[in-house]
């Protein structure tokens, strides 16, 4: 499935949406908290099924990236989306292992995880 992208440049990376997706640059940090969460809360205002969220091209995450990345989360739940988060970096992983966020969110090392997860879910909703 193609998807038009739009790219928000920040100064040290980028977060791109797109219909179903939203990808992270290389750090989710101060610089870059504020244009993820508008980026999330256009995507929960959408109401979709699902959201992708993207970090595998994410290397660092300081305190107040976590904190969007928790929140935003949250927020898409909240408004009925299932959000799968893509992280492959062993270090951000490892921090999200340790504050939680595996055991209430999915997390798979690739986007093609995430998008074959969305197709079997699809598939099981349509044979119930």
């Amino acid at each position: 499935m193609k998807t038009n992208t739009l790219p928000l440049q920040l100064r040290r990376g980028a977060i791109s949406t797109s219909a179903d997706a939203i990808a992270v640059g290389p750090t989710l940090d101060a610089s870059s908290a504020r244009r993820f969460a508008r980026a999330i809360s256009r995507l929960a205002d959408r109401r979709l099924s699902h959201v992708i969220v993207d970090m595998s091209k994410t290397r660092s995450v300081d305190s107040s990236g976590f904190g969007t990345l928790i929140s935003g989360l949250k927020k898409l739940t909240d408004a009925g989306s299932t959000p799968l988060v893509v992280c492959s970096n062993p270090s951000v992983r490892r921090l999200m292992d340790f504050a939680g966020v595996t055991r209430m969110f999915r997390v798979v090392d690739r986007v093609s995880e995430a998008r074959r997860a969305l197709e079997l879910a699809t598939a099981e909703a349509l044979a119930s």
